[in-house]
């Protein structure tokens, strides 16, 4: 199995997922900024500049819909599933998180798991963008044809998860922050994505 490269050590790093908070206007502060980022799934038509595209499921690494973007992008392609021509990662579970390099536990979700790739990379400060975790429909809009939904009911399951794994993180000196708005996700501080920014010395 791939291990993570400490790139960001002590550094930030922002997740890009795709609530429909995300935008091209968020991914371009990010990319303002110089603050590297992990742009989850079909962000990464936001942030083809992205240090790292993660996607857990091999059906959206295989979707011709995502075959343009893929193809382009030049980054580290990461996921927990076995897909050629991407960096795997050992799935050692889904509760909770798992520091040791080149496992993860996956939540359920990619965003989960792009989180534990931030902190794999060495990161002590993570802004998490377009983490909703609502039942609405992505910036991108409804998935096409092949690829899932997500059911309703999965995303307060999800934020549990989070929660759970919220005091872990703390626990190993590390920050995140919800850059989402509207987010039902409650375990983290938040923050606008500029107000998070700002505080990059």
């Amino acid at each position: 199995m791939w291990a993570v490269p400490r790139d960001h050590e002590c550094g930030t790093v922002a997740v890009l997922a795709s609530g429909p908070s995300m935008s091209a206007e968020v991914a371009e502060c990010v990319r303002a900024a110089d603050v590297p980022a992990i742009a989850i799934n079909s962000t990464i038509k936001l942030a083809p500049w992205a240090w790292a595209l993660y996607a857990a499921d091999i059906e959206w690494w295989l979707h011709p819909s995502n075959a343009e973007a893929v193809a382009a992008f030049r980054g580290h392609r990461i996921s927990v599933s076995a897909v050629r021509g991407v960096h795997q990662l050992q799935n050692t579970g889904i509760e909770g998180i798992d520091f040791t390099p080149g496992c993860i536990r996956t939540g359920g979700n990619s965003g989960y798991q792009a989180l534990q790739v931030a902190v794999h990379s060495g990161a002590r400060r993570v802004l998490l963008c377009g983490f909703d975790m609502r039942p609405v429909c992505h910036w991108h809009g409804p998935h096409p044809h092949g690829l899932r939904s997500t059911p309703p009911a999965t995303y307060a399951i999800w934020a549990g998860r989070f929660a759970s794994a919220a005091p872990l993180l703390a626990g190993a000196g590390i920050e995140v922050i919800n850059c989402s708005s509207d987010s039902a996700l409650s375990c983290f501080p938040v923050m606008t994505i500029d107000e998070a920014l700002e505080q990059i010395a």
